[in-house]
């Protein structure tokens, strides 16, 4: 093979290569051009609209949150005394019909408290046992029957009803129920804006589930010990607990095309 057939094979070949390099890179700046297209379209090319969604539901569940705080020479007799008083506790609600899986202990705790009023160092008192437990009853007229629970529970001396309120067991079905309005009323908006202006909805790009809210209300329940104290009747006075209706609100943010 002569030199010249090979110096021209040596181009040919180069030239191959940089036509082939030139291919690549010149489509990867075109698909560049076009996604960055895209993105700004995206932006222009598209209905943005909020969806919301309020309504009210009505509570199937009561939550009962108490406490028990017993003080003792020891750490065995404070826990003693504490447990003697959750084991009261337990007996109400087994009466109740209370299944175990709706009774939960969220708290155990021992310590030793101080007397820090000594000029010339802290000074051991006693020792504190806490337990903490939640109650979840339901049923029906759950809210008239389980005040009367509140009421036993709060005549055991040294068992705190620290708060109680309105829940639902299932929330995923209420959230779901009104998401689906919330998203409904997000399409309802941007079929009006793209009849408004003169152009077709296409379908939606992006959902975001923007915001949930679900609050339930709290009871503000008086000790029972309060109320005794100031009424004369033998026997302690039945709340009556009204469940009313909790607020759900949903928001979802939805980018719809326009075609």
């Amino acid at each position: 093979m002569s030199k010249q057939t090979i110096n021209w094979l040596f181009l040919l070949g180069a030239a191959l290569i940089f036509s082939i390099t030139t291919f690549f890179v010149g489509n990867s700046i075109v698909q560049s051009n076009k996604n960055n297209q895209q993105t700004a379209q995206g932006i222009t090319n598209t209905i943005s609209v909020m969806g919301e969604w309020k309504d009210y539901v009505s509570p199937d569940m009561l939550v009962i949150n108490t406490s028990i705080s017993e003080l003792a020479a020891t750490t065995d007799a404070a826990q003693k005394q504490a447990n003697d008083k959750v084991n009261k506790l337990k007996a109400i609600l087994k009466d109740a019909n209370i299944a175990d899986k709706d009774i939960t202990t969220t708290n155990v705790n021992v310590y030793p408290e101080y007397d820090r009023s000594n000029a010339s160092g802290r000074k051991l008192l006693w020792y504190r046992a806490q337990q903490s437990i939640s109650i979840k009853v339901s049923g029906d007229n759950f809210s008239t029957r389980w005040a009367a629970v509140v009421d036993q529970i709060s005549r055991i001396g040294g068992v705190n009803v620290d708060n109680t309120s309105f829940d639902l067991k299932d929330k995923n079905a209420a959230m779901q129920w009104a998401r689906d309005k919330a998203f409904a009323d997000a399409k309802a908006k941007a079929q009006q804006l793209a009849q408004a202006g003169g152009v077709t909805l296409g379908k939606p790009v992006m959902i975001t589930d923007n915001n949930i809210s679900y609050t339930p209300g709290p009871i503000y329940y008086a000790k029972a010990e309060m109320v005794w104290a100031t009424a004369d009747a033998a026997t302690p006075p039945a709340n009556s607990f009204s469940p009313g209706e909790t607020e759900v609100t949903i928001n979802v943010n939805v980018v719809y095309e326009i075609k």
